[in-house]
Parts: C-alpha cells; structure tokens; sequence
C-alpha cells in the first residue's frame, strides 16, 4: 500500500506483475475471505488481478486489484464484505 500512495503522491504510475504483486492481492483475498467467512464471487482486475470464489449465494463483487485492497486497508470506503479490515 506504501508503493501505491508514494506512486499516486508524486504522480507517477506504478508497475505491477501478476507474479509479484498479484501473490500479494491472493495473499490479501485468503486473509479477507477467511475473516469474514461468508460467500462471494470476486473478481479482480489489473496486472495484480484474479478471480476468487467462496461458496455460493453470496454477492458478485468486481473492482480493480488495487482499490480493493485500498478499500480493505480503510485507505478507500466500502460496503457489504467490503468493510471486513485487512491489516497489511
């Protein structure tokens, strides 16, 4: 999260990798999902994206890699699993 505000503070763009930073958002996805425990369908876009799915029934949730886990860092607002804080 620290790439992320240095990067938007001097108005640069960030590089992101699947390989790198996409293991980092799985890691943040598995840490989330086993917080709040309840269904979802999530799907993740960007070079860090990815789609993840927890049981069945729940909402269907889609937003960029790194808002997501804005919003879970409390750095964006959310709503629904969305306000489930992810320390990072």
């Amino acid at each position: 999260m620290h790439r992320v505000d240095i990067s938007r503070a001097v108005g640069r763009p960030m590089r992101l990798t699947a390989d790198h930073d996409g293991r980092i958002v799985a890691d943040i996805v598995a840490e989330w999902a086993r917080r709040h425990g309840r269904p979802f369908t999530l799907l993740l876009t960007g070079p860090a994206g990815g789609s993840y799915v927890q049981g069945a029934g729940g909402p269907d949730l889609e937003l960029d890699a790194v808002e997501f886990c804005r919003i879970l860092s409390r750095r964006a607002p959310g709503n629904g699993l969305l306000t489930e804080f992810v320390p990072f």
